[in-house]
């Protein structure tokens, strides 16, 4: 039961795997009845003069039909049919993963099949080093949504080969069936540690974070790269818990004990951990230990807020480092670049800067530069575009916070 699709399905590749519910009326020999397809393929030129196209498998066409008459169907020429997406369900199927045959050990790559939910994947990670077993995390296309499937590439895998995974998929929900681990550390109402790993300092305690914040292991830490993300999460296996959600922002990261023996793991601020208490209850969720809870990514929502960037204290017109903070949306960067005032040493246009595996981002220059800094901000998935103008002014200073007009 599947479909090619021309490119408004298709989406240069990024539509494969989502799922569509599709019905007939306009022929005596439609029933009326929806089936759901997924795509699978692209549809070429004959798909490209309408603005949605299926180019349907000779089943799925049939299915259409009353009873008797899919051959009918099927000769009745092209067809006007209604359409909407829907959440794929693939029952007990969890995902597989099949590793591309010129796979090697400098090399990986995979097809993605079975995806629950949205069905689309905007990104896939793997460990790195390439060293096996290898886990991988997936996000979801509109969602954000993630879920890791934990050591399911295994050590001697073999190019070609298909490798299912345990448990992982994401319900018509969003949140994650696999739970996650999660702890606190901390002050009583604090925000953990002042975000060392990311970069963030003392503006984890201050608005709009308001100490809601966690560390993260190593699938959500993930080199840096997760720092600023946001997920949703909650806890029910506790009398303690009140299984409502909360928010919180990944600010540091924890490198050992129970956050890289779990596929997912939170060590959440106290102030995070108390919230997701019954009221009046806090003090007992925290002394229960390591909890299970689900989780699940969500947007970033900082209202009142505009992007903002505290430059590095070690900055000098040579090296211009900063952390970019309050990013709605995402939370994640692609990439940041930056654009000096025109003139001097300097070519005119935007320059990349790169991560420090955190929410820091630098530029050693090798020459002076000179401010007003444009600054340039790609998301992470979405790749949307904004630009900070001249956020960065020239009489600029180390050390010091300066606010945007911008957000995603």
């Amino acid at each position: 039961m599947v479909s090619a699709g021309g490119p408004s399905l298709y989406k240069s590749g990024r539509g494969c795997g989502a799922c569509y519910q599709i019905k007939c009326t306009s022929n005596q020999a439609c029933s009326t009845n929806p089936v759901t397809a997924v795509i699978t393929d692209e549809c070429g030129q004959g798909c490209l003069t309408e603005s949605v196209h299926f180019d349907l498998s000779g089943t799925a066409f049939g299915a259409m039909a009353v009873p008797g008459q899919d051959s009918q169907l099927r000769t009745a020429g092209v067809l006007q049919i209604l359409y909407r997406k829907v959440e794929c369900n693939y029952n007990s199927e969890t995902v597989v993963f099949q590793v591309d045959g010129g796979s090697n050990a400098y090399y990986f790559a995979a097809l993605v099949e079975y995806v629950n939910g949205d069905g689309e994947i905007g990104l896939l990670e793997v460990t790195s080093p390439l060293l096996a077993p290898l886990s991988l995390r997936m996000t979801y296309l509109d969602s954000g949504e993630t879920v890791v499937a934990s050591d399911v590439i295994p050590a001697g895998w073999q190019p070609g080969e298909k490798y299912k995974s345990n448990n992982e998929t994401i319900n018509a929900a969003g949140w994650a069936d696999a739970d996650a681990g999660a702890t606190w550390y901390g002050e009583p109402e604090g925000a953990g540690s002042t975000g060392r790993a990311c970069g963030y300092g003392v503006a984890v305690a201050n608005p709009p974070l308001y100490a809601m914040v966690s560390a993260g292991g190593p699938s959500l830490f993930n080199n840096g790269k997760g720092c600023g993300t946001c997920y949703q999460i909650m806890c029910t296996g506790n009398p303690a818990c009140s299984g409502s959600p909360i928010t919180v922002t990944i600010t540091d990261e924890c490198p050992g004990g129970p956050c890289v023996s779990e596929p997912v793991h939170f060590d959440l601020s106290r102030k995070a951990m108390g919230a997701l208490a019954k009221p009046g209850q806090a003090a007992q969720l925290r002394s229960a230990g390591p909890l299970s809870v689900s989780y699940r990514r969500a947007a970033c929502l900082y209202q009142g807020t505009e992007i903002a960037f505290h430059v590095d204290a070690g900055s000098t017109p040579f090296y211009v480092a900063f952390v970019v903070e309050y990013e709605n949306g995402e939370g994640d960067l692609a990439s940041v670049e930056i654009q000096p005032a025109s003139g001097g040493f300097m070519p005119k246009g935007f320059m990349p800067m790169q991560e420090m595996r955190s929410a820091e981002w630098k530029l050693n220059s090798g020459g002076p530069l000179s401010g007003p800094f444009n600054i340039r901000l790609t998301s992470g998935e979405s790749r949307k575009v904004v630009v900070a103008q001249a956020v960065i002014p020239a009489d600029w200073k180390p050390d010091q916070t300066y606010r945007s007009i911008v957000n995603f």
